[in-house]
C-alpha cells in the first residue's frame, strides 16, 4: 500500500501538492472559522463564484499546453459582453414573453461567440504567421480590446441585461445546483474529453513539447495554434458572460484581476507556459483551492481581499521553487519559440 502511494506521488507531483494544499486549507479554516466555513451559504457562494474565472482558466489552459500564453482574454471578453449587453438592451422590451427573451439571449451568446472567435483568430495569426512572441502579441491585443470597450462606453457600465438572463445566472437547478456551476462542469468535461480522447489533444501536447518536431510529423502547427486560440477565447468570453449575470451589467474593466489569478492557477496546477504538460484535474483542484482561500479570507473581519492576493503571490513563489525540483531545472517563463 505504501509503495503504491509513493508511486502515485512520484508520478503525480502537482496532484499530490494540490491535494495536500486543499487538505491544509480545509483544516486551517475548519479550526479557525469552522462555524462559518461549513455552512450552506458559504459553499453556495464558493460554487457560484469560481465558475467565472474557472471557465477562463480552462480556456487559457489550452494556450499554455500549446506553449503559448494569452493576456488578452479578459479585455476581449469584456468587449464581447459589452456588445452582447448592448444588443440585449436594444431588443428587450416590457411585456416580452419568456420565449422572446430566450431568443434575445441566444443571439447575444452568438455575438459573444463570434467576437471570441475573431479575437482568437487575430491572436493566432499574430503568433503563428507573423512570429510575434505570444506575450507581446496578446498584451497588444489586450490594449486594443480595452481601448475599443472604453471608447464605446466612455468607461461606464452598460446596463439593460435581459431579466431572464440575470434570473438564470442565479438559478438553482433541482434546488441545489447553480447554473454557473453546471456551465463550468459541462465545459470542464468537454475540455477533458478533448485533451484525453481526441487527436486534437495529442497534437496539442506535441506542439507544446516541440513545435518543430510536430511540424515534421505532418501536423498543421499554424492551424492548430489558431484553432486553439479560437477555442480558448470563446471559452473565456463565456466566462465573462457569467460575470454579466452576476454584475447585471458589462464594463470595460470587469475581471481585470482574473488575468493574474488564471496564470497563478495554471502554474499551481502544473500547466506551465513552456507547453506540453499539465492535467485538467489539477486545474480543477487549483481553482477550488484558490476560491477557498478567497472565501476564507473574507471570513476574517480584520482582513480584506488584498490579503488573499498576498497569499496567492506567496503560493506562486513556492510553486515556482517546487517546479524546479519537479522538472529538473525548472522552466523558463516565456522561452523563445522555434519558428512556426
Amino acid at each position: 500500500m505504501l509503495g503504491k502511494v509513493k508511486e502515485f506521488t512520484s508520478k503525480n507531483n502537482y496532484t499530490t501538492m494540490l491535494l495536500a494544499l486543499l487538505a491544509v486549507l480545509l483544516i486551517f479554516f475548519t479550526a479557525t472559522k469552522g462555524g462559518t466555513l461549513w455552512t450552506l451559504g458559504t459553499w453556495r457562494g464558493i460554487v457560484m463564484q469560481f465558475p467565472e474565472f474557472g471557465l477562463m482558466t480552462i480556456g487559457v489552459m489550452f494556450c499554455f499546453i500549446s506553449g503559448n500564453i494569452d493576456m488578452s482574454f479578459v479585455a476581449l471578453g469584456d468587449f464581447a459582453t459589452i456588445m452582447a449587453v448592448r444588443y440585449m438592451a436594444a431588443h428587450t422590451t416590457e411585456g416580452m414573453s419568456t420565449g422572446q427573451m430566450a431568443g434575445v439571449i441566444l443571439v447575444s451568446l452568438v455575438i459573444v461567440t463570434l467576437i471570441g472567435a475573431l479575437g482568437g483568430v487575430i491572436n493566432g495569426v499574430l503568433i503563428a504567421y507573423l512570429n510575434i512572441p505570444p506575450v507581446m502579441a496578446t498584451i497588444a491585443m489586450q490594449l486594443v480590446w480595452l481601448g475599443l470597450s472604453t471608447a464605446l462606453t466612455q468607461g461606464y457600465a452598460v446596463t439593460g441585461v435581459t431579466p431572464l438572463y440575470t434570473e438564470i445566472g442565479h438559478m438553482m437547478l433541482f434546488g441545489f445546483l447553480p447554473v454557473p456551476l453546471l456551465v463550468f462542469i459541462i465545459v470542464f468535461l468537454i475540455a477533458a474529453f478533448l485533451l484525453k480522447f481526441t487527436t486534437y489533444g495529442k497534437k496539442l501536447y506535441m506542439i507544446g513539447t516541440n513545435v518543430k518536431a510536430a511540424r515534421f510529423s505532418a501536423i498543421n502547427t499554424r492551424g492548430m495554434i489558431i484553432g486553439t486560440f479560437v477555442l480558448a477565447d470563446i471559452i473565456c468570453c463565456y466566462g465573462c458572460m457569467l460575470m454579466v449575470s452576476t454584475m447585471n451589467s458589462a464594463k470595460a474593466d470587469y475581471g481585470t484581476s482574473y488575468v493574474m489569478r488564471v496564470i497563478l492557477i495554471l502554474v499551481l496546477a502544473g500547466v506551465l507556459p513552456d507547453g506540453g504538460m499539465g492535467k485538467i484535474i489539477n486545474v480543477l483542484l487549483a481553482v477550488v483551492s484558490i476560491q477557498i482561500i478567497a472565501s476564507g479570507v473574507n471570513m476574517f473581519s480584520n482582513l480584506n481581499p488584498y490579503h488573499a492576493s498576498l497569499i496567492w503571490g506567496g503560493l506562486l513563489i513556492i510553486v515556482l521553487i517546487l517546479s524546479t525540483k519537479f522538472n529538473g531545472g525548472g522552466f523558463k517563463f516565456m522561452k523563445s519559440k522555434k519558428k512556426r
